[in-house]
């Protein structure tokens, strides 16, 4: 008997060794990140900004992000203009280099309650990118599993790597039927709203949505995070007739980070695997947290003034054409 209680201790030891060998954040970052985009909404002629991220979840230019990032907090509406930027092959730190690859935007759908929306662009911006993201079901995601996050965190900078844990799960947050997060202290910021959570596989488990920095009575909180549930997300593309399927655990093990091959999405069969349920966690109740992404005057100006002297040259560009 004690025999054996050593043999199960060993291999529990040798599987947890090669899952946390397996989490190598600078590979999945690698493969991962060109589906990664930068959204901002703005109204013309005013000098406010939203600013956020975004996952390319489909070949013909479909983007996953929040619905606050993209709503104009003032009017109660989506903002007029949204802009996704592409990242560049190499991100060198320069603003106006690292934002040279942008493109109109057009909203497709938006959930308030479930802080979810759908962006598209023309699949010609992405026609020769091989990235886009798929996801993995988040209930078998476990307590402990590495996770990373690739955003936009204010004053950081831009496709920024963040790394972390989960820490728990929790149903139907803020009273709101069917909105399932993880908590995780995998770092978040403003600006890192609606970015992907990936596990070790490079799989989207979550869209980074809030974050939790002041309790009641005033003092601070570090490292508590929350990440919409991608089977969450999952469900409500459904509803809207988008049709996702998860990566299969079988197929995910068998596969590396690299999502797809191609830019069209990858809809991965059914496999038939008999595979012990996880465990059940433990629920935890959280103070209401303050979104990522505040409607407000984005710190970084040049990005204001870049946006405002794109707007003119557009301006310019009509006048010239109407005179031709």
């Amino acid at each position: 008997m004690l025999i054996q209680i050593i043999q199960s201790f060993i291999v529990l030891l040798v599987s947890t060794t090669v899952a946390a060998e397996d989490f190598d954040p600078r590979k999945i970052y690698s493969e991962t990140s060109e589906a990664v985009v930068l959204i901002t909404g703005f109204e013309p002629g005013q000098r406010k900004m939203s600013k956020g991220t975004g996952s390319i979840i489909r070949g013909d230019g479909l983007i996953l992000t929040n619905a606050h990032v993209i709503i104009n907090e003032n009017k109660g509406r989506p903002f007029n203009e949204l802009r996704v930027y592409l990242k560049p092959e190499r991100v060198s730190g320069n603003l106006k280099e690292d934002t040279s690859l942008r493109y109109k935007a057009d909203l497709i759908e938006y959930s308030e309650n479930l802080d979810l929306a759908l962006l598209k662009i023309k699949p010609q911006a992405i026609s020769k990118r091989s990235t886009t993201l798929q996801f993995s079901d988040s209930d078998l995601v476990s307590i402990g599993d590495p996770v990373l996050a690739i955003g936009h965190p204010e004053q950081g900078g831009l496709w920024t790597l963040t790394t972390g844990t989960i820490s728990s799960h929790i149903s139907n947050y803020g009273k709101i039927q069917g909105k399932n997060v993880f908590q995780t202290e995998t770092s978040f910021n403003r600006g890192n709203s609606g970015g992907p959570l990936i596990n070790a596989r490079g799989h989207v488990v979550g869209v980074n949505s809030m974050i939790a920095r002041k309790a009641t009575d005033g003092q601070m909180i570090t490292g508590v995070n929350f990440s919409i549930k991608s089977r969450v997300v999952v469900d409500w593309l459904s509803s809207k007739n988008f049709k996702f399927k998860f990566i299969s655990r079988q197929t995910a093990k068998s596969v590396p980070p690299l999502i797809s091959s191609n830019a069209k999405i990858n809809l991965i069969p059914k496999t038939e695997t008999k595979e012990l349920p996880p465990p059940t966690p433990k629920k935890v109740l959280q103070k209401s947290p303050q979104i990522l992404t505040k409607k407000r005057p984005y710190k970084e100006e040049d990005l204001i003034k870049q946006v405002e002297d794109e707007m003119e040259d557009m301006m310019n560009e009509m006048k010239t054409t109407n005179f031709n």
